[in-house]
């Protein structure tokens, strides 16, 4: 076989590698752990939200334990942003919240205050933490598709997969 059809093979290899382990990483990370975060999210009463938001720190807690999850969302540029347990404690706050806010009279202006906090916090702030879950659950399980990592080895795909195409009719000719 011709040296570019297997420099081209090995560049599609890559790119399906990648889109191989993009389709796992997000469904098993879903699966195990975004689901309790979303029926939290979708909870309207605050004990089904604390129950959730329980089982998801207890999730969490577990993955990293298990290494499944890397201490922080980056390679060298760490700061208490995108690391994991900075934003495992931040979650613990609103479950601490919820706590709290279990005690008080729903009719009670001080509640519904809290609530309006809570959801602001679930449809803000929330997201960006969750965003580093998720990436820290990547760069630990399927690195060849975290961050820079992935966009250079997915450039690096493109190039070596755009030799194929010539060196088949190269080969033909």
């Amino acid at each position: 076989m011709n040296g570019k059809i297997l420099i081209g093979l090995l560049g599609f290899s890559l790119l399906f590698a990648q889109l191989y382990s993009l389709v796992r990483s997000q469904y098993k990370f879903e699966k195990t752990y975004l689901q309790l975060w979303s029926l939290s999210d979708k909870s309207s009463t605050i004990t089904a939200k604390q129950k959730y938001i329980g089982e998801f720190v207890a999730a969490l807690e577990q993955g990293f334990k298990n290494n499944e999850f890397s201490e922080y969302n980056a390679l060298f540029l760490k700061t208490p942003n995108n690391s994991f347990i900075k934003n495992l404690e931040a979650l613990k706050t609103l479950s601490d919240r919820l706590n709290e806010i279990k005690g008080m009279n729903p009719n009670s202006f001080e509640y519904n205050t809290a609530i309006q906090q809570i959801t602001a916090q679930e449809q803000g702030e929330a997201q960006s933490m969750i965003y580093t879950f998720s990436r820290c659950y990547t760069l630990s399980n399927y690195p060849i598709i975290w961050s820079w990592i992935g966009g250079l080895l997915c450039i690096i795909g493109c190039i070596l997969g755009a030799f194929l195409p010539y060196s088949i009719i190269e080969h033909f000719s």
